[in-house]
């Protein structure tokens, strides 16, 4: 079976200050039932509106727009989905042909941080909290609630588990520093990094300065997107790019997302594999990455959305799954 030892939860807030796992604080119109619940479909930061002529159908509706009790005892959690040429809420629930419904169909609970905490722990895995951004508003409108309580709340949930189950990320690094100073598993820190329409124009001097307050403040590892790391070069041949090979020297862990979560290679791979769609001819082709990611960028781990190819691959290489 495909394993994963490592999982994730971003993790957001609700209205009563509950931690919930979701990747987007405002994609519950995209990925629940919420816009075919009346009552609640009223409490969406902006409610629905149909298609018209000139005007695509819009909703916005968060975490942060309910409590835990209704996001999870009323809503049902569904694959994501929205057709911009909806005239009714029940229209905007069009899932895409490469995306699937299979498991929508028992009404899914959306996961709580303390329902993640203990299905991971259940089956003797480690946790990946991640720590999401707060909108600019959130504090005038949460009764003085900071960013800081909402750190040490997550942190404080971890208070009795094993510090070497425990990987926390984030995209802002300020927090990974804080974590490292006050917590026993900031060893296991991780900096998530998109900024890759500036570093793709850093050389190394630039790099260095700009990776440095990583090591500075005792993060161990960065955690940059796939298309970061590879480049091709003048032979069609993928190999590290400059950024990852100024990570290893400055002696940081490298850590990729996100696996298995792209359209057909043969296609160019999308997103995830911009830096190398001139040579992606075949889906197979995910072997060939993988394998440069491994051997000669030397990355400790890959986010994958769906661990099967990870998994053949660690057992063709004799690689220990975690």
């Amino acid at each position: 079976m495909p394993r994963a030892g490592l999982i994730e939860c971003d993790i957001n807030l609700t209205k009563d200050k509950k931690l919930v796992c979701r990747h987007l604080r405002c994609d519950l119109h995209t990925t629940t039932d919420v816009l075919l619940i009346p009552h609640l479909a009223k409490k969406c930061s902006v409610p629905f509106k149909p298609y018209i002529p000139g005007r695509f159908a819009s909703a916005k509706c968060c975490t942060t727009d309910f409590t835990l009790k209704e996001i999870q005892n009323e809503m049902c959690g569904r694959m994501y989905s929205w057709n911009r040429r909806a005239k009714t809420p029940i229209q905007t629930m069009h899932t895409q042909t490469y995306r699937t419904d299979l498991y929508s169909h028992d009404c899914p609970r959306i996961q709580s941080h303390d329902d993640f905490m203990q299905v991971v722990n259940a089956n003797g895995g480690s946790y990946v909290p991640e720590f999401k951004m707060l909108d600019y508003d959130f504090t005038k409108r949460h009764d003085g609630y900071t960013r800081q309580m909402y750190m040490d709340q997550i942190i404080s949930a971890y208070n009795t588990t094993d510090p070497m189950r425990v990987y926390p990320q984030g995209f802002i690094w300020e927090d990974l520093y804080y974590v490292v100073e006050h917590t026993p598993f900031g060893s296991n820190a991780f900096a998530l990094d998109k900024n890759y329409a500036d570093t793709s124009n850093m050389n190394k001097a630039q790099l260095m300065k700009y990776l440095q307050p990583l090591v500075d403040h005792g993060v161990p590892a960065v955690a940059p997107t796939m298309f970061m790391l590879l480049t091709v070069d003048s032979s069609g041949n993928i190999v590290p790019s400059l950024y990852a090979k100024v990570a290893n020297e400055l002696g940081l862990d490298i850590i990729a997302w996100t696996f298995e979560r792209s359209e057909s290679l043969s296609k160019g791979g999308g997103w995830y594999y911009s830096s190398l769609s001139e040579v992606l001819r075949t889906d197979s082709d995910m072997i060939k990455v993988l394998d440069v990611l491994y051997e000669d960028v030397g990355i400790k781990a890959v986010f994958t959305d769906w661990p099967s190819v990870v998994t053949f691959y660690a057992n063709c290489k004799g690689i220990a799954l975690r």
